[in-house]
């Protein structure tokens, strides 16, 4: 069974300890710089709006990387399209549904370099945003998977140029 997953962003599916690791212990840092700041404040009871100000600059840091690694400890929210001998499925932002259709079901493929349109039988149409791939060499090979599948397939299929 062919399967070929296409990253519409950087790092989808990769597992990177060195990036982990260091994202844990830039937490770990700005949490304790946080505490510390905290702690100055009321021992000193002096109030600074320069402290303060760092305080919610840091604050707001450690909530991205807190949210950073929960994407990463849950991938199924990711934006994502992943085709398989039997099956297309993607998803094209956060919270949105993902949706699955068989390749039996796909009449025709609409591939232009910014976008993937697949034209169902019943006149359904799913368009998949390349947009976030930002690496030139990695849409390239994106588009020439989703070719190569689908002439695999033998399903009709329109380059548009753009």
């Amino acid at each position: 069974m062919q399967e070929a997953q296409v990253r519409l962003f950087d790092d989808t599916y990769t597992n990177n300890p060195k990036a982990e690791q260091r994202t844990t212990t830039l937490a770990v840092f700005l949490l304790l710089v946080q505490l510390g700041l905290l702690a100055y404040l009321i021992f000193t009871k002096g109030f600074a709006y320069g402290f303060l100000g760092l305080y919610l600059l840091h604050l707001l840091v450690f909530s991205f990387l807190l949210a950073r690694i929960w994407f990463d400890s849950h991938p199924e929210y990711r934006r994502h399209l992943t085709f398989t001998s039997q099956s297309v499925c993607y998803r094209t932002g956060f919270l949105k549904k993902e949706q699955d259709f068989d390749w039996d079901e796909v009449d025709e493929v609409r591939l232009s370099l910014d976008q993937v349109e697949f034209v169902l039988k019943n006149e359904a149409q799913h368009l998949v945003p390349l947009t976030m791939i930002h690496d030139a060499t990695a849409l390239h090979k994106a588009n020439e998977q989703i070719r190569s599948m689908v002439l695999l397939k033998g399903i009709h299929l329109i380059e548009e140029q753009r």
